[in-house]
């Protein structure tokens, strides 16, 4: 009889802790948003809102018909060392970004179900698409 208590008070505390569990791979997702959702901001900013970049591919595409050849045979991008190379190469290209908001994604589809180790697995992988 003991040992009949002593499973179903072992299984009661399983599943007890279970919603538990989620909760806190759910509050972990929850607080990655935000830094998610920063980067994304930059990586936009940066690769959309220069017009100097804008700026500097018409004057190409000029200087391509003036030499009669092609944009791509011109020297292009920003000068190495430069300001907007450096920020362009902080913000990535955005690759990173989009699987991390894919890897969140799924963490919050395992949390749905349930799936403890699934949530933490795609949590883990959001971590290292930004970098830590």
């Amino acid at each position: 009889m003991k040992l009949r208590l002593s499973l179903a008070a072992g299984l009661i505390g399983t599943l007890a802790a279970l919603p538990a569990a989620a909760a806190s791979c759910e509050q972990e997702i929850a607080a990655l948003e935000p830094r998610l959702s920063e980067q994304t901001r930059d990586v936009i900013s940066t690769s959309t809102a220069s017009k100097e970049v804008s700026s500097r591919r018409e004057a190409q595409g000029e200087q391509a018909q003036a030499r009669n050849t092609t944009p791509s045979a011109l020297p292009k991008g920003p000068e190495p060392g430069s300001a907007e190379a450096k920020a362009a190469a902080e913000a990535g290209t955005g690759t990173s970004v989009m699987q991390a908001r894919a890897s969140l994604n799924q963490a919050r589809e395992a949390a749905k179900k349930g799936d403890e180790a699934g949530c933490r697995k795609a949590l883990g992988e959001a971590r290292a698409q930004l970098g830590g």
